[in-house]
């Protein structure tokens, strides 16, 4: 058995053991120090994600902008809102909100461009208030009545009891 002497007085043998056990122990304190050093970084993160979620909410002091909101046309009446001081015409024509702001009117040129005209629940036929026909809601004469004179039917039955045919 060799005898193994120590290296320059600071105590470590240069047996293959020992080395490997230095190693280790370096390799344990790398190790642990990496873990402290992520577990470091990882609390940085949460006290930073808390940090950021954590919000005040302050009052809106920006000046109102003038806002028109369109609700959209309803049986031949364009509707909607205006929120501040804004000028808003349809055509040549200046439309004047009430004292909430809400607006209806005729909707003229749009009402020709879209004519969207939602039937009552469960009418099947539609007829105009001045006219002496009716006809189906989706046919393309349903379609062409007018929204303010229009009178809606189940049947045609019912139509015809009305004095249409």
């Amino acid at each position: 058995m060799p005898i193994h002497l120590p290296l320059h007085g600071n105590g470590l043998s240069t047996s293959p053991l020992s080395r490997e056990r230095a190693l280790q122990r370096r390799a344990m304190f790398s190790c642990a120090f990496l873990i402290l050093i992520t577990l470091i970084a990882c609390m940085g993160a949460i006290r930073s994600a808390a940090a950021a979620s954590a919000f005040t909410i302050l009052p809106d002091t920006r000046p109102l902008l003038p806002t028109v909101i369109l609700k959209g046309i309803e049986n031949g009446e364009l509707t909607g809102e205006v929120r501040g001081d804004v000028r808003i015409f349809l055509g040549d024509t200046q439309i004047i909100p009430n004292g909430s702001g809400a607006f209806k009117v005729p909707a003229g040129v749009l009402a020709k461009n879209v004519r969207t005209v939602v039937a009552p629940e469960g009418m099947r036929f539609v007829a105009s208030t001045k006219g002496k026909r009716f006809y189906p809601v989706s046919s393309k004469q349903g379609q062409g009545l007018s929204p303010k004179n229009r009178i809606y039917f189940p049947t045609a039955e019912a139509a015809k009891s009305a004095g249409y045919r």
